[in-house]
């Protein structure tokens, strides 16, 4: 099964590699897929070209820079990076005019589908032997890293690594000049982001109201809407707010509007606190699984009984993405 990580994967992985990146220093740097790797805040196009006098220059200018945070943004991972260790700065056309300006960076990583990050350290290599199941099935074999599917790899002068694993390919690696990260159009076109203290009852009926006739399921998952939200949990949201997925906007009452909302945050927050879902390829950067999965109550779950009511979970398809839902405890 293939499945977008969303918010909560991507705060979880964001969340471990900011406490285990923060402060350490890149050594080398590995690229052995030229096409996942872009410089600059051009949108990354799905039809990409490999270009090795872009890898020699990504790599050049990330070597000695010393990893300051890891944050994000919607299902963005955004790296930063402290400027050059070096007393002129990297000579790079990348970087603007005179070649030696000393500029900040950021490295935005999108995981798309498949996307992955494993750091190892002297003690988890112990621990593992370096192995690791990149697939959420028991029967996986383990694989170890770098494997095949292993695209850029981080060395760090304390001997860590960072493993950035993608089996289709789909994901990217974007190096970015702080001063043009005004530039970049995901960061520009993504809504509010459903955790923050921002995003009021208001603000969602304000958003949600743009597309009155728009289905509810693909108004959440709709990114200029709200950030992050995708088939697992908006399915979830529904759920608990009792809503069925293909009601439209215009049709909810004030009353499920609030509903929504209120799921929209007690959801989310579950699934950080679990880890995230482990369905499909996603894994923590230690290679163990999330554990919201346990508490789906209606995702991937068609054919069963519902875990309140005992009817069973029905799905309906939605301009190809499946919504699955309770016809009785949703109306």
């Amino acid at each position: 099964m293939k499945i977008m990580p969303e918010l909560p994967e991507v705060q979880t992985i964001v969340s471990e590699l900011n406490r285990k990146l923060k402060k350490r220093t890149i050594k080398s740097v590995t690229v052995n897929a030229p096409k996942m790797i872009s410089m600059g805040p051009h949108t990354v196009s799905n039809i990409r070209v490999a270009d090795n006098g872009k890898v020699a220059l990504f790599k050049k200018m990330l070597v000695g820079r010393r990893i300051t945070a890891v944050k994000r943004r919607a299902k963005l991972i955004i790296i930063n990076l402290s400027r050059p260790s070096d007393a002129l700065g990297t000579p790079s056309p990348f970087l603007g005019e005179g070649n030696k300006v000393r500029a900040s960076l950021s490295l935005l990583v999108h995981l798309k589908m498949t996307g992955q990050f494993i750091f190892e350290d002297d003690r988890l290599r112990e621990k593992t032997g370096g192995k690791y199941r990149m697939f959420n099935n028991l029967t996986a074999p383990p694989v170890k890293l770098p494997g095949k599917h292993t695209h850029v790899i981080f060395e760090f002068t304390d001997g860590s690594h960072l493993y950035f694993n993608d089996i289709r390919k789909f994901g990217y690696m974007k190096l970015v000049r702080d001063d043009e990260i005004d530039q970049v159009k995901e960061l520009l076109e993504y809504g509010p982001e459903p955790l923050d203290n921002e995003f009021t009852i208001g603000a969602f009926e304000a958003a949600a109201s743009k597309a009155p006739m728009g289905k509810i399921k693909q108004v959440l998952m709709n990114p200029k809407v709200v950030a992050g939200i995708g088939n697992i949990y908006s399915d979830e949201i529904l759920f608990h707010a009792g809503v069925r997925p293909t009601r439209r906007v215009s049709s909810l009452s004030d009353k499920e509007l609030s509903a929504v909302y209120k799921w929209i945050k007690s959801v989310l927050t579950k699934a950080i606190k679990a880890k995230g879902s482990s369905v499909g390829d996603f894994v923590r950067t230690d290679g163990s699984w999330g554990q919201m999965g346990k508490y789906h109550f209606v995702y991937g779950r068609k054919g069963q009984k519902c875990k309140k009511c005992g009817t069973i979970i029905q799905s309906v398809k939605l301009n190809g993405r499946t919504g699955s839902f309770c016809p009785n405890c949703q109306k």
